[in-house]
């Protein structure tokens, strides 16, 4: 049985490679984006079951990001994670403010992230 559309944004190519590939491996679908307005372009069209959004990128960051994906899901119990390095609890507060379901900071291992994924999808 096929596990979730992931999608994956992280504006750090190789960060965002070895993502798709130990999801890949765990057997999601990944929609990876290298910035924060691609990655709303993908969610808009493919409305993913969850996504996993870095904070820091340029232009548009993870934060903007979340809002708009919140907006954008009408009604779409679309689950999303914060995965940054980033680790203050200001930011962890406003993380919690807009809805989010999950935050994690890295570093992560591949398996820790698919448990967390795991759990957070009931799967």
């Amino acid at each position: 049985m096929a596990k979730a559309r992931v999608l994956v944004i992280d504006d750090d190519k190789t960060i965002l490679d070895i993502l798709k590939l130990a999801l890949q491996n765990a057997g999601f679908e990944v929609l990876p984006a290298i910035d924060g307005n691609i990655g709303l372009k993908i969610f808009r069209e493919q409305k993913p079951e969850l996504a996993i959004v870095d904070i820091a990128m340029p232009g548009v960051d993870g934060y903007q990001v979340i809002e708009e994906i919140k907006k954008a899901s009408e009604g779409q119990t679309a689950k999303v994670v914060i995965l940054t390095a980033h680790e203050q609890s200001v930011m962890r507060a406003y993380a919690d403010e807009l809805g989010v379901d999950l935050y994690l900071t890295k570093p992560i291992t591949p398996s820790q992230l698919i448990e967390h994924l795991n759990a957070l999808l009931g799967k």
